[in-house]
């Protein structure tokens, strides 16, 4: 899970790069479209016999994926990206919350410090300075925050799915179908929108090695995080924990390279929220 994290921390800071100059709709239509290419060659390694039910599934996750990834490169186009991704860290607990109904997974009293923990730090991450600590929002517009905890809210879904759906296929299966159905969704948005295949063949001719390199890391985070979900003994909410270590990466590393204001504050509100994270996860 650790490897899904950095291959997850440098997708989106070489997302940020690429939205400074693209349309979020664009750069996702080309990735989704690489992405697929690249998974067709090793089309002989997947399991064919995948029920209906699973089908379903994975289409579902799917769009919950793309909707949420959509919202979310909207907030990184708009807002810096130290301020956005360590809203990333609120995600576990809305996992947590859906895992308890569905998987039967349930939070200890040391757990719930971890909570606290996180929820502290991504207020913190709200403010323009500490000295607003009561004035919230101050750091970004609260159009896009909603946006962010909207994202936030239907990728909390997407593990869960995943850990049901790999009880029955295997990892690379289970990606293969994920990325095809995200091919589908930039067909349709290619063939809905009015010129945006000329506007994605520009962006192609201009970003590729970019869009390239950002696709790259964005299967081979997917594939090691289904592994990790896969294993039987995983806890999905042991597993986000240590996922999230990426936010650390995306602020600190992210935040200088585009010279963004406040890196330290907003390191220490993410290292507080990961270690709400791993207080969670150790106690799982």
């Amino acid at each position: 899970m650790t490897g899904a994290a950095v291959f997850f921390a440098l997708n989106e800071i070489l997302k940020k790069k690429i939205l400074e100059n693209a349309d979020v709709i664009d750069m996702m239509v080309i990735m989704g479209s690489i992405g697929f290419l690249a998974m067709l060659p090793f089309f002989k390694f997947i399991d064919p016999n995948v029920s209906i039910k699973n089908l379903l599934l994975i289409a579902l996750n799917t769009l919950l994926f793309f909707g949420g990834s959509f919202l979310f490169n909207l907030a990184y186009k708009h807002c810096e990206i130290s301020t956005v991704s360590p809203l990333f860290n609120l995600n576990p607990l809305l996992v947590i919350f859906i895992s308890y109904f569905i998987l039967g997974e349930v939070l200890n009293g040391l757990q719930f410090l971890g909570v606290f923990l996180i929820l502290i730090g991504g207020y913190i991450i709200t403010l323009k300075n500490i000295k607003k600590f009561f004035r919230p929002f101050t750091s970004m517009p609260k159009k896009y925050f909603t946006i962010v905890i909207s994202a936030l809210v239907m990728w909390s879904f997407c593990p869960v799915i995943n850990r049901i759906v790999l009880f029955e296929i295997d990892s690379f299966t289970y990606l293969f179908f994920h990325v095809m159905f995200v091919f589908f969704i930039q067909i349709f948005l290619i063939v809905t929108k009015k010129n945006r295949l000329r506007d994605v063949v520009a962006l192609t001719g201009k970003s590729w090695p970019l869009l390239t390199a950002a696709c790259v890391c964005w299967l081979a985070s997917d594939f090691l995080h289904l592994i990790a979900i896969a294993i039987p003994e995983t806890v999905v909410s042991l597993a986000m924990p240590v996922k999230r270590i990426s936010t650390l990466f995306i602020v600190i590393l992210g935040g200088n390279l585009f010279n963004e204001k406040d890196i330290n504050m907003k390191s220490t509100a993410c290292v507080v929220m990961l270690a709400g994270l791993f207080v969670i996860g150790f106690y799982s």
